[in-house]
C-alpha cells in the first residue's frame, strides 16, 4: 500500500480539521491488508511519519508502538517461549492474556522491528497483582476506563457492552519523574521525553489494543479530547482482522479461531454490528469534541472581542489623554504669556494710584492758593466735571486692581489645569482643586441670553491633604462639573422662564471626612435626572447621553479609572428622573503604593 503523506500534524496545535483528516486516513489503512500485524504496522508508520513539531522541525514521536492483548494459545511458538520465560516456565493456561507488541517505530534502528524488542514482545497478564507491578500498564488500563479484572476476563460476551464505551486516552503531561513512565535514566532523560499519550479500546473478541506514543513535545490538555476519535478510527481499521490471522510470518502457527468456535456467518454479523456500533461511537465522540472545540472557539472569540474593545477604548483614551496633554501645554503657555503683562500692570497700579493722589493733592493746593481762576479755567472745570473725576479716579484704579487680581486667580487655575499631563504623586488640597476648577467654569454658570444663571452652593468641611496624582483630581472634577452644567443647560432648554424662576438651577458641592480614612466629595445638580438603566451605564466607555457631536463618552469612564483603579476609591452616581443627579467621589486620604 502506498503511504502518501497527506498532511503533517502538530499535536501542540491539533485542531478539529486535523482530527477529521487523521481519523479518515487511519480508517482507510486496513484496505488490502491480510493480518492484524500488517494493519498495525501501517497505522504506526503513518503516525510516526506524520506527527511532527513545527517548532523543532522534527518528528514528534521518539518511539511509537501498538500493543494488543492476545490469548497465549494464539501466540507464535517464539512468543510463547518468550512469555514462558517471563513466568519462569510456570504452567500457563491457553487463555492467558498477553500484552503483545504488534508494531513499533522510533529513532533507533532496533525500535523499528518488533522482533528486536528486549522486554515488551509479549507481557503475560497473569492476575491483578501482576498488572499492578507494571505501573505504566496499570495506569494505562485505568485511564482507558477499564478494571484490570476486565482485561483478564476470559469470556468476551461479558465485555460486549464495555466494548462500546471505552475510548478514553492515557495521558502523562510531564514524563520526567512520572512514576507511570519507567526507564527514566535510560530512556526518558536521554531522549528528552516530555509527554506520553496512549489511546485504544476493546475489540469484539474481548482483546484490548493500545497505541502508545512517547513524545519530545509538550502536548496540551486540550488536544487529548481530540485524540479519542482516533482510537475509534484505529479500531475500525482493526475490526476486519479481529479473530483472524494476527502475524504476517509464515513460520507462525495458525492463529485463527476454528470455524467450530465461531461460525463464519456469525463472525461476519458480529463484525458488522461492532463496526456499526463503533461508527456510532465515532460520530458521538466527534460531535462531543466538536462541541467542546466550538465552546472553546466561542470563548476565544469572546475574549478576542473583549480584547479588541479594550484596545479601542485604550486607543481612544490615549488620544483623549494626548489631547488633554496638548491642551494642558497650550493652557500653560497662554497662562505664562498672560502672567507677565498682567504682573506688569498689577505691579504699576500702586505707584500709579500714588501719583494720581499726589496730583490731586497738588490740584487742591492750587485751588486753595488761587481761589479765583480765570474764566477759561472755570469753563474747563465745568466741562470735565473736575469734582466727579477726583471722586471717580480712585474707584477706577481700585477696579483695575480688583481686575488684575481676578486675572491672576484665573491664571492660577489655568496652571493647575495645565498639570494634566504630569504624573507626579503628591498630597493635594481638595478644596483648592475644586475652587480652581470652578474658576475655569465660572463663565459657563453665568446668565446669558440663551441660558439662566446656575447658582453655586459650597459646603466644605475641613479636610487634610490627600494623596493623589497631580492634575488627575482636576480632570475628574472638570469632567463631573462640566457634565452637571451640560445637564442643567439641557434641562433649562425644556423649561419655561416661569419654571426656571420657581426652581432655579443650582450645583451643590460638599466635602467631608468619612471614618478618618476617606475624603468624600459630593457634586449634585437639580437637573432632569436619569433613569436607573442609564445611570448604570454612565461609566462605560463611549456611553453618552449627549446629542451627537457633543460628547465622546470617555470623560466619566476615564474619571472612573482615575478614582477607582488608580487610587482605590469609589465613584458613584445616584439619580432619579426629575430629581437631578449626585456624583459621589470617595478617595482614601493615604495611598498604599510601593
Amino acid at each position: 500500500m502506498n503511504f502518501k503523506k497527506v498532511k503533517m500534524y502538530d499535536l501542540t496545535q491539533f485542531g478539529l480539521r486535523d482530527m477529521s483528516e487523521c481519523g479518515l486516513a487511519l480508517r482507510q489503512l486496513g484496505k488490502d491488508a491480510h493480518t492484524t500485524e500488517e494493519v498495525s504496522n501501517r497505522i504506526i508508520k503513518y503516525l510516526y511519519e506524520n506527527l511532527i513539531s513545527k517548532d523543532i522541525k522534527e518528528k514528534s514521536c521518539v518511539l511509537i508502538r501498538m500493543f494488543q492483548t492476545i490469548p497465549y494459545k494464539q501466540l507464535s511458538h517464539e512468543l510463547q517461549e518468550y512469555a514462558s520465560k517471563l513466568l519462569n516456565n510456570q504452567s500457563v493456561t491457553p487463555n492467558l492474556k498477553c500484552l503483545t507488541l504488534l508494531s513499533t517505530a522510533g529513532e533507533k534502528p532496533e525500535w523499528n522491528l518488533r522482533q528486536k524488542s528486549s522486554g515488551h514482545k509479549a507481557i503475560p497478564l497473569v492476575n491483578k497483582a501482576a498488572i499492578a507491578k507494571i505501573p505504566m500498564i496499570s495506569r494505562l488500563i485505568q485511564q482507558l476506563g477499564l478494571d484490570p479484572g476486565q482485561v483478564l476476563e476470559e469470556d468476551p460476551n461479558l465485555l460486549a457492552d464495555l466494548e462500546q464505551k471505552m475510548y478514553n486516552v492515557f495521558y502523562v503531561a510531564d514524563a520526567f519523574g512520572s512514576p507511570y513512565i519507567p526507564a527514566q535514566k535510560s530512556f526518558v532523560i536521554p531522549f528528552n521525553i516530555k509527554s506520553v499519550i496512549g489511546f485504544g479500546g476493546l475489540l469484539p473478541s474481548g482483546n484490548m489494543f493500545v497505541v502508545l506514543m512517547f513524545l519530545k513535545v509538550k502536548v496540551p490538555r486540550e488536544t487529548i479530547d481530540l485524540l479519542k476519535p482516533l482510537a475509534l478510527s484505529v479500531k475500525i481499521a482493526l475490526l476486519p482482522f479481529d479473530r483472524g490471522k494476527i502475524f504476517s510470518s509464515s513460520q507462525d502457527k495458525d492463529q485463527t479461531v476454528s470455524q467450530n468456535e465461531l461460525k463464519y456467518k456469525d463472525r461476519i454479523i458480529e463484525e458488522l454490528k461492532s463496526e456499526n456500533a463503533t461508527l456510532n461511537q465515532l460520530l458521538d465522540v466527534s460531535e462531543k469534541s466538536t462541541l467542546i472545540q466550538s465552546d472553546r472557539l466561542e470563548k476565544a472569540i469572546a475574549e478576542e472581542q473583549k480584547t479588541l474593545e479594550k484596545l479601542q477604548i485604550t486607543h481612544a483614551q490615549l488620544l483623549h489623554t494626548e489631547k488633554m496633554s496638548s491642551l494642558g501645554q497650550m493652557v500653560a503657555g497662554v497662562a505664562h504669556e498672560i502672567n507677565n503683562p498682567i504682573n506688569y500692570i498689577h505691579g504699576n497700579i500702586t505707584p500709579a494710584q500714588e501719583y494720581v493722589q499726589d496730583i490731586l493733592e497738588l490740584l487742591d493746593m492750587y485751588q486753595q492758593e488761587f481761589p479765583h481762576p480765570t474764566p477759561e479755567i472755570k469753563i474747563k472745570i465745568a466741562e470735565i466735571d473736575l469734582n466727579f473725576i477726583k471722586k471717580d479716579l480712585n474707584e477706577i484704579i481700585r477696579s483695575m486692581e480688583i481686575g488684575t487680581e481676578r486675572i491672576y486667580e484665573i491664571i492660577k487655575s489655568m496652571r493647575s489645569f495645565s498639570r494634566f499631563e504630569k504624573t507626579e504623586f503628591k498630597q493635594v488640597d481638595v478644596h483648592e482643586a475644586i475652587d480652581s476648577t470652578l474658576m475655569l467654569l465660572e463663565s459657563r454658570m453665568k446668565a446669558t441670553t440663551s441660558s439662566p444663571k446656575i447658582r453655586l452652593i459650597k459646603e466644605y468641611q475641613e479636610l487634610p491633604l490627600v494623596d493623589f496624582y497631580a492634575g488627575q483630581l482636576h480632570q475628574v472634577l472638570m469632567n463631573i462639573l462640566s457634565n452637571a452644567i451640560d445637564a442643567l443647560d439641557e434641562y433649562n432648554e425644556q423649561r419655561t422662564p416661569e419654571e426656571v424662576r420657581k426652581n432655579p438651577s443650582q450645583i451643590k458641592v460638599c466635602t467631608k471626612i468619612l471614618n478618618k480614612e476617606w475624603v468624600v466629595i459630593s457634586i449634585a445638580d437639580n437637573g432632569l435626572g436619569m433613569a436607573e438603566e442609564v445611570s448604570k451605564k454612565l461609566f462605560d466607555s463611549f456611553f453618552t447621553t449627549k446629542s451627537s457631536g457633543k460628547g465622546t463618552g470617555l470623560g466619566l469612564s476615564i474619571s472612573y479609572q482615575i478614582v477607582v483603579e488608580k487610587h482605590g476609591g469609589k465613584l458613584l452616581c445616584y439619580s432619579q428622573p426629575g430629581k437631578g443627579a449626585e456624583f459621589i467621589i470617595q478617595i482614601p486620604i493615604r495611598q498604599k503604593i510601593s
